[in-house]
């Protein structure tokens, strides 16, 4: 009796075969392409985009209702209750020795909107008090700062008002660099008595890697 050959002929490929190699073969470039996609953030497919670097705030950022620096540093508990409860991505725990644990805001990931109220709600220790929508909007918990040499107006020579446009107070207003020259480039100017330091003109800020403009806290917090 002949003995079965060593390498067996392969069944010839039916078309339902072929389309499924070529699904499971399309399937897995999608897949490297979205791996490759989610390692790199772009703008429009065609530059990345750099994440921002925080500000090396003078005075850090307490949200409002804490009244003051001193006042929160000594009822908060480092719960982080409202860590969990911010919408916006503003609150995170700090890493300082003096204040380990307890909250502090930054404004890369989102900013501090005046009509939130979370936080305040959520605190159990009194660290954050209580305030309504048309409080908050009035509290000032720091003020703009610009600087020049990042602003993109001067760094690109190109127009810009992301800031002016996006504050919710009017406290940016666009002016011309030059005073003398009515036709210079406009760049921000700050009504630093109007500001209540909510982070939508450092976080909107197209400059990179550092915002061009940035929130310096208050030690006291004051009504506008």
């Amino acid at each position: 009796m002949p003995s079965a050959p060593d390498n067996p002929p392969s069944a010839p490929s039916t078309p339902g075969t072929s389309r499924r190699r070529f699904l499971s073969l399309a399937g897995m470039l999608a897949a490297a392409a979205v791996a490759r996609a989610e390692t790199k953030k772009v703008d429009g497919g065609l530059a990345p985009i750099l994440d921002k670097t925080p500000p090396g705030r003078a005075t850090p950022l307490k949200p409002a209702g804490s009244r003051s620096l001193r006042d929160f540093a000594r009822h908060c508990t480092g719960c982080q209750l409202c860590v969990t409860a911010c919408p916006n991505q503003v609150l995170r725990p700090s890493a300082g020795l003096a204040t380990l644990m307890q909250p502090e805001m930054s404004y890369e990931r989102g900013y501090c909107r005046p009509e939130c109220t979370r936080c305040s709600e959520i605190c159990p220790a009194g660290a954050i008090n209580p305030v309504t929508r048309a409080e908050k909007a009035a509290i000032q918990i720091g003020h703009a700062v610009w600087l020049r040499e990042l602003c993109i107006v001067n760094t690109d020579n190109v127009a810009c008002s992301n800031c002016a446009r996006h504050c919710p107070t009017g406290a940016i207003h666009m002016a011309p660099r030059d005073s003398a020259d009515p036709r210079s480039p406009k760049v921000p100017m700050i009504d630093t008595e109007r500001c209540i330091g909510c982070g939508a003109c450092e976080h909107l800020c197209p400059a990179r890697p550092r915002s061009a403009i940035h929130v310096e806290g208050h030690e006291l917090h004051r009504t506008v």
